[in-house]
């Protein structure tokens, strides 16, 4: 490897640059321009949410809109009977759809983990919950 005295030697008496280095640096410096423009584009686009995950974040956000009312108009009637079905039926409309939103999430996972080792998935491997 040349030190830095012996490639400015060699380069001084050198008084024309080689044309076909100069283009080989210029393609690859546009090529790796394009590249980090590639990157940054990745980098910048937005990812897409997931359906199941948009129906479990609005079914939260209800149950507690209908909690808050719920709670505000038990403190202006004082009447806390309507607890009493409001509760079984907000909570069950929950539990619904986070069960509907991990039993989508397991399936999801052992696809991943089936590609990740090699095994194709079958509609078999998915009958047993």
């Amino acid at each position: 490897m040349q030190g830095y005295e012996e490639h400015e030697a060699t380069a001084q008496g050198t008084t024309e640059p080689d044309p076909e280095r100069i283009r080989q640096l210029y393609e690859e410096n546009r090529r790796l321009r394009k590249q980090i423009r590639q990157l940054k584009a990745a980098a910048a686009a937005k990812k897409k949410v997931e359906f199941s995950k948009l129906v479990f974040m609005g079914v939260s956000i209800v149950t507690i809109a209908i909690t808050v009312f719920s709670c505000r108009m038990i403190w202006l009637t004082m009447d806390t009977s309507a607890l009493a079905y409001l509760i079984p039926a907000v909570f069950a409309e929950m539990a619904s759809a986070t069960g509907f939103y991990y039993t989508k999430a397991k399936a999801e996972n052992k696809i991943k983990l089936m590609a990740a080792s090699g095994v194709q998935p079958e509609p078999s491997n998915f009958n047993d919950f």
